[in-house]
C-alpha cells in the first residue's frame, strides 16, 4: 500500500517533537538492513534527535520493534532521541513495551487511521488494560488418553514407560493436543500420535543430516505380545541416543542444544542458582497465540515459591533482546502466569525479570541494551563460564 507519508507528517507536525521531516535514503537503509517494507523519517538537530518509522499495514511486533531500534541506534550517536511508531493499530504487549524504554532513548506509539482526518493520533503513555486471555493448557496424561480404545490406553502406558526409562539419558516427554513428543534436547526422536481412537508410535530423526542413516533409523514402534515396545524400535532410539550422547560429548552439537542438555547435567549447579525446573503449561490455541510458542522456548525453574524465568542469548543480541522486552510484556498483561502453581499445588509468583543467560563476547550487546531500559535491572545478565562448550559445566566454580 502506497501512503504519502511525507505530507501526512507535514500537515500533522504538531503531534511530533521534531519537524522537517525528511525520508532516510533506501541506500543507507539498505546498509544498515533495515526492513525496506517500512517508511523511516528523519527530523530534529544535534541536540535532540527525533526519527519515525511507519508501517501502512499492522506489523510483526518483534520485527517492527527491532528495526525501530535499530535506526534509533543510527540516529542517536549518544545524543538524546525521540523515536515514533506509527502504524494502523498495536497490541497493548508492544504499548507497555515502549513504555519499558528511557534513558537517552524516548519512544513513542501513533496510530494511523487511514479513513480519518486528521489520521494521526498519538498514543497516550499512560493506558489500562484488562489482562489478556490466551492459549490452552497442556494436557495431562488422563485427558491426553481421552477417548482412545482401552487397549490403545495400555499400549500408551507401556510407551510411555519405555522413554520414562531413559529419561536420566536426557529425554524429555511433551504432551501436546494431538501428539505427545519425545525431544533429546531441542531434537525430536520420537512421536505418539492420535489416529481416531488408536495411537501410532514413530521414530524421527529430522536433525540428521546422513540420508542413510536416516532411512535406517525411520521405524514404527508397538506393543509386542510380550507387553513391551518391540525390541527393533527399542534398538533404533538406543542407537539414535548413543549417536546424540557422542556428539554431545564431542561438542559438534549446537550450541543451544548443548546448553538445554547442560541445564539436566548441572542439575545441582541449577538448582542452587534458580531452583527446580517449572514445566511451561501452555499450547496455542489458534494461530494468533504467536507469544506462545516463543515463551515456549524460555527456560522456568521454580525457586521455592519463586518463578524465575531464564532465556540463553548466544548470538543475535539485539533480535533476541527485543523479544524479550515484548516477552515480558506478554507474562505482565495476560493470565498466563496468574494462577501458577508448584507441582504440590502451591500458588508461584514470577519474580518480574528475564534473566539473559550469555557469554562474553555477547554481554557487550546486551549491556548496550541495558542502557535504552528504563529498569535494567529486569533483565539481569548472567555469564557462561568460557570453557562452557569444552568443560561442560555451566559457570566457573572455585575451590
Amino acid at each position: 500500500m502506497s501512503v504519502a507519508w511525507q505530507e501526512m507528517l507535514e500537515n500533522q507536525e504538531s503531534i511530533f517533537v521534531g519537524d522537517h521531516w525528511q525520508p532516510y535514503p533506501r541506500e543507507s537503509l539498505r546498509k544498515l538492513r533495515l526492513p525496506l517494507k517500512y517508511s523511516y523519517f528523519v527530523g530534529g538537530d544535534v541536540f535532540l534527535r527525533t526519527g519515525i518509522i511507519a508501517s501502512a499495514e499492522i506489523p510483526r511486533e518483534q520485527e517492527f520493534l527491532m528495526a525501530g531500534i535499530l535506526w534509533a541506534n543510527r540516529l542517536s550517536n549518544g545524543a538524546k532521541t525521540v523515536l515514533y511508531f506509527v502504524a494502523p493499530d498495536f497490541s497493548p504487549f508492544f504499548l507497555l513495551t515502549l513504555n519499558k524504554i528511557g534513558g537517552n532513548l524516548v519512544t513513542k506509539g501513533v496510530y494511523w487511521r487511514e479513513k480519518l482526518q486528521p489520521s494521526l493520533y498519538l498514543v497516550p503513555e499512560r493506558m489500562t488494560y484488562q489482562p489478556v486471555m490466551m492459549g490452552e493448557k497442556c494436557p495431562r496424561m488422563q485427558q491426553w488418553s481421552r477417548g482412545l480404545n482401552s487397549l490403545a490406553v495400555q499400549q500408551l502406558l507401556v510407551m510411555l514407560e519405555f522413554f520414562q526409562h531413559h529419561q536420566h539419558c536426557g529425554l524429555e516427554i511433551q504432551f501436546k493436543q494431538q501428539s505427545i513428543l519425545i525431544d533429546w534436547g531441542n531434537n525430536e526422536i520420537a512421536e505418539i500420535r492420535r489416529k481416531g481412537k488408536k495411537i501410532e508410535l514413530t521414530s524421527k530423526c529430522r536433525w540428521e543430516k546422513d540420508p542413510l542413516r536416516c532411512a535406517r533409523w525411520k521405524k514404527i514402534g508397538w506393543v509386542d505380545l510380550s507387553g513391551q515396545v518391540n525390541q527393533e524400535f527399542q534398538q533404533v532410539i538406543q542407537e539414535m541416543l548413543a549417536f546424540l550422547q557422542d556428539e554431545y560429548f564431542n561438542t559438534r552439537l549446537h550450541a543451544y542444544d548443548k546448553l538445554k542438555l547442560l541445564f539436566a547435567k548441572n542439575e545441582e549447579q541449577v538448582k542452587s542458582l534458580w531452583g527446580e525446573p517449572w514445566p511451561w503449561p501452555w499450547l496455542p490455541k489458534d494461530r494468533h497465540d504467536v507469544w506462545l510458542a516463543e515463551l515456549s522456548r524460555l527456560y522456568f525453574f521454580q525457586d521455592g515459591k519463586t518463578l524465575r524465568v531464564i532465556h540463553p542469548i548466544l548470538e543475535h543480541a539485539m533480535q533476541k533482546s527485543c523479544l524479550d522486552l515484548l516477552l515480558a510484556s506478554v507474562l505482565e498483561r495476560s493470565y498466563l502466569l496468574k494462577d501458577a502453581k508448584t507441582a504440590d499445588g502451591q500458588p508461584l509468583a514470577w519474580d518480574g525479570r528475564i534473566i539473559w543467560l550469555t557469554t562474553v563476547s555477547v554481554k557487550e550487546d546486551l549491556l548496550r541494551w541495558q542502557c535504552w531500559l528504563k529498569r535494567p535491572e529486569q533483565f539481569q545478565i548472567s555469564v557462561l563460564a568460557n570453557d562452557w562448550e569444552r568443560s561442560l559445566k555451566l559457570f566457573q566454580t572455585t575451590g
